[in-house]
This record gives structure tokens, C-alpha cells and sequence, in this order.
């Protein structure tokens, strides 16, 4: 007894001592610290009508240590912990609050990042370990910050900046997964490169290249690994008081069945070859205009918003082509309606009929604390599936409900409403609502209800706080 005493005297003579260690140091300007708290309560109510709506607290937890060890060197700690309050069998393997929280464990990094300055003695900053990568909006690199757990890179990331241009090359292990005497080596690799210039027609060009190197295919049907690319620009700026953005980006390579939903592998291994791998031929195209009145009553902004992804038609069944785009790793959140139904990046939520997004967004400045936000977005297949397209397609399926006659492009009907309050310098209370009219083909195509029949409208609430510090 007397052992386990001292010993924890001294257990706690080091603690204390670690913590004035840690304050010196801070006080010294080269270790600082900062942090998130993020509870949230979330109402979801589905398509299905044989389900009650579903009601849970989540919370986010972040820790953020900083240390400037030189003037060339820097290392970054986010420790994060993500809860579903009285949830027993959390993934990130936290517990109930009715089991005893000295067996939590449910903490891990988030981020982990070491940054070298001048690196090599170049003028490249050099940032290696796990990362949250996000450029340009978070079109397709994004850290899916809505989600709490949100999402990071193990990566190393290269940034380059001269004038009015930057350069930046990112290696991403997106999967390591090497199994044994197997054709399928597991891994996913990423390899980034962007190239940005400012000062052109009010705003900045940016450039991409993005190969993917994805070895997790089926190992029993292919001989080796799927590789594809993606290359495109991204304008943004403003021009006579109008804030703009217009983007388009076109996918090559290869395209793998593994990829496709289950309904439409038939298609492919069935017409007009049995084939396992296919082309990649797919393209995305966007485009937003938008202004706020900034001498009206609330300050209001209206913008317009069309986005549209390309889908798998018939031809592509033909040519052996996977025509759907691939949005990589995008806050699809951000974009295609805050209740998330279209955010699958390989088959935009859509069976792989691409999507085609009418948005109106606005933003109303009720004062200085509260700020709404009211979202409606009109959702279409692009994939004209109603015609003759996709006749081949949906005929592979074998299912009566998805037959040609029964189906047309419209996907259905989303509005958001969010109010945001300041609370204080720190805290951010957050309320949404949004509801969402169904219909009869995004039941079919998405399996909601698990009938392909249940085409009910949606309803998602949320009352968010969020306090950094």
C-alpha cells in the first residue's frame, strides 16, 4: 500500500512538473494550444415508411498542440475524439456513458503533421504525416468537416509560391492493404498536382492533375492494377460587384466494375463483353454567379448555382466506357444539399446516371448576431433515362420497378434553411432544417426502404453548438 502511495505522489510530481514545463515553453511563443467542443442533436426522419424517425446526440473533441521548433521547422498535433452519446459500440471504439470512462477509448490524431520550411534549401514548404488536404473550395479535395470525424490524408504535400503563382504536389496513401499471393495489391495511391495563378479576371485560375493508382480491384478477374486521371481548371473571382466561379474537369483511364453499383454490374459483364475492366470516359462542369446587396435591408446574397456530372448511358455499355464521374475526395455537403443524398463519390448517390444540381442559394445578415441561410436545389439524373440512353442499362437489372417506362431524370426537390448565431467571440450556435421531396426514380434507384418502392419525403433537423478556443 505504502509503494502504490509514493508511487503516486511521484506520478503526480510528474504531471505537475510536465505542466509548468509545457506552460514555460507556451509562455516562450513556441508551443501554443487551441481546441473544438461540438455537441450536436440530429432529428432524421427517411423515405421509409416502415421506420420511426431517428434521434441521437454526436459531439466532436479536438486538442491542437502547435510547437514552432526552429524557424524552419513546425509540428502539429490535432487529437480528436468523435462520441455518439450513449452508444455502446461506437467504431472509433468509445463507449456507453454507462460503462466506466476509465475504459474510453476513443481518443486518436486527427493530424499529425511535421513542416519544413525552405526545404532542401528550396522554396518549398514540406508538410509529412496525416493531413487535412483542402484546395480550392473543396471541390475535390476536402475535408468533409460537416461529418465529425471529418477527413484527413496520411500524405506528403509539397507547396511552392512565388509572386502570384503557387505549386502544389501531394502524395496521398489513401489505402495500404497488401495481401499475400494475391493478384490484388490493396493499395490506393494518390498523386496531386495543382498550379495556381491570381490576378486573372478578378480572381484566381487554378490548374489540376490528380492520377490514381487503386489496386484494390477484384484479384480474380484482373491482371493489374486500375489506374485514372483527372485534369481540369477552376476560375474564381469577381467582376462588376458579381462573385463567379466556373470549373469543368474530364476523367480517363480505366474503370472497373468494383466500382459500379451491384444493379448495373450486369450491364457491363454481360454487353456487349465479359470483361472486367473498362475505360474511364467522364467530365464534370460547373458554374455559380452570385451578389450581395450590401446597402439593402439584411445585407442579402443571391446566388445562382448549376452543376452537372456526367452518367453511364448506353454507349458507354457499348464502347465498354464507365461514363460517370468520380468526385474524388470532395465536401459534397457543401454542394449537393446539406441531407447528403447525392454525396457517394463513385456513383454520385445515383446508380451511376451523374447528377445535374439547380440551386438557388441565400444568405440573409438578420444583425449582427444571427445570419440565415435558405437553400433550394433541383436534382436531375444526367443521364436521360426516360429515352432510350439507358434502355439497355436498366433492362440488365432484372427488376420490374426499374423499368424505363417507370423512371424519368427528376431526382426530386431539396430546401435547407440554417440560422447561425454568434453567441459569443468564441461560440457559434447552429440550427438547420431541411426537407426533401422524393420521388418515385431516387427510390428506385438508390433502394430506400429497401423496397425500391418507399418514395416518402425526407425531413433532417439539427441544433449545433461550436466552440473553439
Amino acid at each position: 500500500m505504502k509503494k502504490n502511495y509514493f508511487l503516486a505522489i511521484t506520478v503526480a510530481a510528474l504531471m505537475l512538473a510536465s505542466t509548468f514545463a509545457f506552460a514555460a515553453i507556451a509562455a516562450a511563443g513556441d508551443l501554443s494550444f487551441s481546441g473544438q467542443f461540438r455537441p450536436r442533436y440530429n432529428v432524421n426522419n427517411d423515405s421509409n415508411n416502415e421506420t420511426s424517425a431517428y434521434h441521437n446526440f454526436d459531439t466532436r473533441v479536438r486538442l491542437n498542440a502547435k510547437a514552432n521548433v526552429n524557424a524552419n521547422t513546425e509540428v502539429n498535433l490535432q487529437f480528436q475524439s468523435v462520441h455518439t452519446w450513449g452508444d455502446p459500440a461506437n467504431t472509433n471504439g468509445s463507449t456507453a456513458s454507462a460503462v466506466t470512462s476509465d475504459v474510453f477509448n476513443d481518443v486518436g490524431l486527427h493530424q499529425a503533421t511535421l513542416t519544413l520550411r525552405n526545404f532542401m534549401g528550396k522554396a518549398v514548404d514540406a508538410k509529412i504525416g496525416r493531413q487535412e488536404i483542402v484546395l480550392d473550395g473543396h471541390r475535390l479535395f476536402g475535408h468533409t468537416g460537416w461529418a465529425q470525424g471529418a477527413q484527413t490524408n496520411d500524405a506528403i504535400r509539397l507547396d511552392h509560391a512565388a509572386g502570384n503563382h503557387t505549386l502544389t504536389y501531394a502524395y496521398i496513401a489513401s489505402r495500404t492493404d497488401e495481401e499475400a499471393n494475391t493478384l490484388d495489391d490493396g493499395d490506393i495511391d494518390i498523386h496531386l498536382l495543382r498550379a495556381a495563378t491570381q490576378g486573372i479576371m478578378g480572381g484566381t485560375l487554378a490548374g489540376y492533375f490528380v492520377a490514381v493508382a487503386d489496386g484494390s480491384a477484384d484479384a480474380t478477374t484482373l491482371e493489374d492494377d486500375q489506374t485514372w486521371y483527372t485534369i481540369g481548371a477552376r476560375q474564381v473571382g469577381k467582376i462588376s460587384g458579381l462573385d463567379y466561379r466556373v470549373e469543368y474537369y474530364h476523367q480517363f483511364g480505366d474503370g472497373q466494375v468494383t466500382a459500379l453499383s451491384s444493379d448495373f454490374d450486369a450491364a457491363f459483364t454481360t454487353t456487349p463483353t465479359n470483361s472486367s475492366k473498362h475505360g474511364r470516359d467522364a467530365s464534370m462542369f460547373g458554374i455559380r454567379v452570385g451578389k450581395t446587396f450590401k446597402n439593402a435591408k439584411m445585407q442579402p446574397t443571391f446566388t445562382l448555382w448549376f452543376d452537372s456530372l456526367s452518367g453511364t448511358d448506353d454507349d458507354d455499355v457499348i464502347g465498354d466506357d464507365l461514363g460517370t464521374f468520380n468526385t474524388l475526395q470532395d465536401t459534397g455537403h457543401k454542394f449537393y444539399g446539406l441531407m447528403d443524398q447525392f454525396g457517394n463519390a463513385a456513383n454520385q448517390g445515383t446508380a451511376l446516371f451523374g447528377l445535374q444540381d439547380y440551386a438557388l442559394k441565400t444568405k440573409f445578415k438578420l444583425d449582427d448576431q444571427n445570419t440565415l441561410k435558405i437553400d433550394l436545389h433541383h436534382f436531375e439524373t444526367q443521364t436521360d433515362i426516360n429515352g432510350s440512353d439507358a434502355d439497355t442499362i436498366v433492362a440488365q437489372t432484372g427488376s420490374a420497378t426499374l423499368a424505363t417506362n417507370a423512371l424519368d431524370t427528376d431526382l426530386g426537390q431539396e430546401i435547407d434553411i440554417t440560422l447561425v448565431h454568434k453567441y459569443d467571440a468564441n461560440t457559434k450556435i447552429v440550427a438547420g432544417y431541411s426537407h426533401y421531396l422524393s420521388t418515385h426514380t431516387l427510390a428506385a434507384l438508390n433502394d430506400q426502404g429497401g423496397n425500391r418502392g418507399d418514395n416518402q419525403d425526407q425531413d433532417w433537423m439539427y441544433v449545433m453548438i461550436d466552440t473553439k478556443f
